[in-house]
Formats: C-alpha cells, sequence, structure tokens
C-alpha cells in the first residue's frame, strides 16, 4: 500500500470511525467514544511499525484522547471530551513556551524533517 496513503488513513481514520459511531448511534458519545480510542492506538501503532519512531505529536494526542475518553466514559459526562482540545493546546503552548526560555527550538525538533528553515524561521 502507498506510504502516503497508509498516513492519510492513521491521520484521519480515528476521526471517520468516531463520526460513523457517533452518527449511528444517534449522536452518543458514550458509543462513539471507545471505537475513537481503539482506532486511534491502532493508527499510533500503524505509525510506528512504518516508520519505527512515534512522532510526538500522534503519541501526545492518543494519550490524551484515551484519557479524557476514559474520563468521559466513566463519569458520564462530556465535558472531559469537550476540554480535550483545550488541554492539547495548552500542553503545546506551553512546550513552546519552555523550549523558547530554555533557548531550544521545539518546533524545530518536531517538524524540521517536513521543513527546511533557518534557526530564525523556526523561532
Amino acid at each position: 500500500m502507498n506510504k502516503s496513503l497508509l498516513k492519510f488513513l492513521t491521520d484521519f481514520g480515528p476521526l471517520v470511525v468516531f463520526f460513523y459511531f457517533y452518527k449511528s448511534s444517534g449522536n452518543n458519545l458514550i458509543v462513539a467514544i471507545p471505537p475513537l480510542i481503539i482506532s486511534t492506538l491502532i493508527a499510533v501503532i500503524v505509525v510506528y511499525l512504518l516508520d519505527k519512531k512515534v512522532p510526538v505529536v500522534p503519541l501526545v494526542g492518543a494519550v490524551i484522547i484515551s484519557v479524557f475518553g476514559f474520563l468521559t466514559i466513566y463519569f458520564n459526562n462530556a465535558i472531559f471530551i469537550y476540554i480535550k482540545p483545550t488541554i492539547i493546546n495548552l500542553l503545546f503552548a506551553f512546550a513552546l513556551f519552555v523550549g523558547l526560555a530554555f533557548k531550544r527550538l521545539f518546533l524545530k525538533m518536531v517538524f524540521e524533517s517536513a521543513f527546511s528553515l533557518e534557526d530564525i524561521g523556526w523561532k
């Protein structure tokens, strides 16, 4: 199978699985979250098998989806899954600020294989 197609499927497959179960269950988050967690973990495993490494962003996303998905199911309260994007954005913002404070370019470490920039561009 084409590697770029497989990468596309691992990026968007869990989202498609989530919406399929969400819509087919009558917009029930409790039914849709377990398939989301499972498909996200499968996607991370597939990325690892392809590249022999797991990028930071999908790994952090999978952990947060799993934790907040579990909390949503356990407490039967959708607020946990609703705040997941905010928590992810706060974690990455914190990491970027820490990197700037210690003169470490975390964006460069994560994205240097995808972009060719000078150090000033990474700041």
